[in-house]
């Protein structure tokens, strides 16, 4: 005799072939969702056994996004652009990641019955570093386009909606199998076979499981205690770019192969060839609280380099081996 899963609704997700909708989207479907994707290259993997549906542009009208989101319960919506070297990235960036948001939230003030959950980011609250611990209460204080583009799409959202059936949640650097970004060039350093300078680093980071921040928005999905909200999600506890290493050379069967170079010198060489942006990746300090989520009943994941570790195992493709 099988089992049978309860179909909780339809929930729309936007940007499902995305690095987080690929963990996002067969857990939802584990708790009993039915899950569609909407995508601008509806190029979805084959990993994904949904349908996907053609995810209207920025400048398309009101009425498309209307037909969109008919017949949805709920919408998480993860469609962004976080990286763009093009010469109109400033427009881009708020035409993908705030206007398409605030027209998914006029159609689903009409449309949906259930929740919209936002995946802005710590970046709508902070630079890539801040001093002291930064909290939902902090002044807002994105450093670049693509925050302040978040930052613009959470009060589209927060005035579209009147029934507060959203959740804005604003994940700090996110790992897991497959990750690209920063967490992805520091995994392509960890691997290399030889040692390095970090040992002095104390800056210290916030990070995110994949699957932590996955827990993240069904709790979203599932509880009224954080509707009309705005909620940093983090792992418990920060990690210096030493740890971060140790752990992904753990999950590589290596040593950690940390060397001891003082800071100052460290931070000049950087200076000198140009580096400074990677040195404050490295060594800026950037904590940040997830209690108010947690206060929500949502549970963080508590031991972070053991989650790294397993995110690089061999057969994960999230690490390359010279």
């Amino acid at each position: 005799m099988g089992f049978h899963i309860m179909v909780k609704g339809k929930v729309l997700v936007t940007g499902a072939s995305g690095f987080i909708g690929q963990e996002l989207v067969p857990y939802l479907m584990a708790a009993g969702y039915q899950v569609t994707g909407a995508s601008r290259s509806l190029a979805s993997p084959a990993t994904l056994p949904i349908e996907t549906i053609p995810l209207p542009s920025p400048a398309a009208p009101d009425e498309d996004f209307a037909r969109l989101l008919a017949g949805f319960d709920h919408v998480v919506h993860l469609a962004a652009i976080a990286h763009t070297r093009l010469p109109e990235a400033a427009q881009l960036y708020h035409d993908v990641n705030c206007v398409l948001a605030a027209k998914l939230a006029r159609a689903a003030d009409q449309a949906i019955g259930g929740k919209l959950v936002f995946l802005s980011s710590i970046r709508a609250q902070a630079g890539a570093t801040q001093e002291g611990l930064v909290t939902e209460l902090s002044p807002p204080r994105p450093s670049d386009d693509y925050g302040r583009a978040k930052l613009a799409a959470e009060a589209e959202i927060a005035g579209t909606m009147p029934r507060r059936n959203f959740t804005i949640l604003r994940p700090v650097l996110v790992y897991g199998p497959g990750v690209k970004g920063n967490m992805a060039a520091l995994i392509r350093l960890a691997a290399r076979k030889i040692p390095l300078p970090l040992q002095s680093l104390t800056g210290q980071r916030s990070v995110l499981d994949r699957s932590a921040l996955c827990r993240a928005i069904l709790h979203s999905l599932h509880s009224t205690n954080t509707d009309g909200g705005i909620y940093i999600v983090a792992d418990r506890k920060p990690m210096t770019a030493a740890a971060i290493v140790t752990a992904i050379r753990q999950g590589l069967g290596r040593d950690a192969g940390l060397v001891s170079i003082p800071a100052g010198l460290l931070h000049l060489a950087a200076i000198l060839t140009g580096q400074q942006q990677r040195w404050q990746t490295l060594n800026g300090n950037l904590v940040a609280s997830a209690a108010l989520l947690e206060s929500t009943g949502w549970e963080p994941t508590i031991d972070s380099g053991l989650r790294i570790a397993q995110s690089v195992l061999p057969g994960n493709g999230a690490a390359e081996r010279d």
